[in-house]
């Protein structure tokens, strides 16, 4: 890769869910690095509520086979260490191809605060093909979170054992 290609495959990462969120009429303005856990602070158009995005973004998230099965994977550093809140989400990007549209996966903290763990010697989130569905250009999550919607703090502080991968804790 060379040199600042990782800036802008996280830039264009951060201004596609600008773009989705702005399409959906949801304020979202870019901290552009002064805020070092959150990248997009979006809010209801009435401000009346807000929340706080982190991007992370790879151009090719894609695992066939990792932790024993498909899914995707991204670099996210060691700070998402047990920080996590139900106005706190992630969106993961993954870019794909330059032709191809990108995929965004919409997910609580909490999933990536509990699944990155301080023994790993490269922090990554890894999602399950089986937690797609749960995520996958799931808007409406963010949605629900600036409505206020109860379910959104449930999903938000929710383990879906049958469908996530954790360590040390048995998923059967």
């Amino acid at each position: 890769m060379t040199k600042g290609t990782s800036q802008f495959v996280g830039a264009a990462g951060q201004y596609y869910v600008c773009y989705e969120l702005a399409r959906r009429g949801i304020h979202a303005s870019l901290t552009v690095g002064n805020a070092p856990a959150v990248d997009i602070v979006a809010a209801r158009a009435d401000g009346s509520r807000s929340l706080s995005i982190q991007v992370k973004t790879s151009r090719s998230a894609y695992r066939r086979r990792r932790y024993g099965r498909e899914g995707c994977e991204w670099d996210v550093g060691a700070g998402v260490i047990g920080k996590h809140s139900p106005t706190l989400w992630y969106a993961l990007v993954d870019l794909q191809k330059p032709s191809g549209q990108p995929r965004v996966f919409i997910v609580p903290s909490f999933w990536v605060s509990e699944f990155v763990l301080p023994s790993f010697s490269r922090k990554v989130f890894f999602l399950p093909a089986t937690a797609w569905e749960l995520t996958e250009a799931r808007w409406d999550r963010l949605v629900a979170c600036l409505d206020g919607e109860p379910e959104s703090d449930g999903f938000a502080t929710h383990w879906p054992a049958d469908r996530l991968v954790r360590w040390g804790v048995s998923n059967s």
